[in-house]
């Protein structure tokens, strides 16, 4: 036996009121489809980013010429053979959307990037900073002082790389602000923060419209 057949489904009229958030999706104007050519990107996320999180920067940058890789864990192409590099999206409490990643993190090497990104979402922070494979390809992305930005719950994965030293200038979502803390991370209360010297963009939450 099933163990949800021992509880409700979700009623129909409540389940439509969780899908999403009515996040503010800002318009860039005009788009110089030669902006950013050449800039090469790697955006780092498994299953259960926030859909918005997502869909934001991978379409500004492509749509401006940067070359975009949506790189994930092994896992999700070895483990899933019927839809092999396919992530999850959420919205909120929905996973009913997915996309499909360009490389598995074993076939990524870092020296084909200009730049790392790291979104944030419920459960893809979780798997990423447990992913020694993940951490490395942050690590090194450091190392190389590549340009690191993350959001909202994204900076967890940057405390579990060890990689950024006392006094590092971050912020996050509210509820992980204390853990940067505790990590040593100088953590500041702005819509953005940028530490010139770690090379590290941070940004609290989607809904921020700065």
């Amino acid at each position: 036996m099933k163990l949800t057949t021992k509880y409700n489904p979700v009623p129909e009229n409540l389940a439509a009121k969780l899908i999403g958030e009515p996040y503010y999706i800002p318009d860039f104007g005009l788009t110089d489809p030669e902006r950013l050519k050449g800039y090469r990107v790697a955006l780092v996320t498994t299953h259960g980013p926030e859909l918005p999180e997502f869909h934001v920067p991978v379409h500004y940058l492509r749509d401006r010429g940067a070359l975009v890789d949506v790189i994930t864990q092994d896992w999700l192409f070895d483990w899933q053979p019927e839809a092999p590099g396919t992530i999850v999206l959420a919205q909120w409490l929905a996973v009913n959307v997915c996309v499909k990643a360009d490389k598995k993190i074993s076939g990524a090497k870092i020296e084909d990037y200009d730049a790392v990104i790291l979104i944030g979402g419920a459960w893809n922070p979780i798997m990423l900073r447990t992913d020694e494979s993940i951490l490395n390809f942050i690590r090194s992305a450091h190392s190389l002082k590549l340009l690191i930005a993350s959001i909202c719950h994204g900076p967890q994965v940057l405390i579990s790389t060890n990689a950024f030293p006392q006094g590092t200038l971050a912020t996050g979502v509210d509820d992980i602000r204390i853990d940067l803390a505790n990590a040593g991370f100088k953590v500041l209360n702005e819509s953005v923060v940028y530490d010139e010297n770690q090379r590290l963009i941070t940004s609290p939450n989607p809904k921020n419209r700065h």
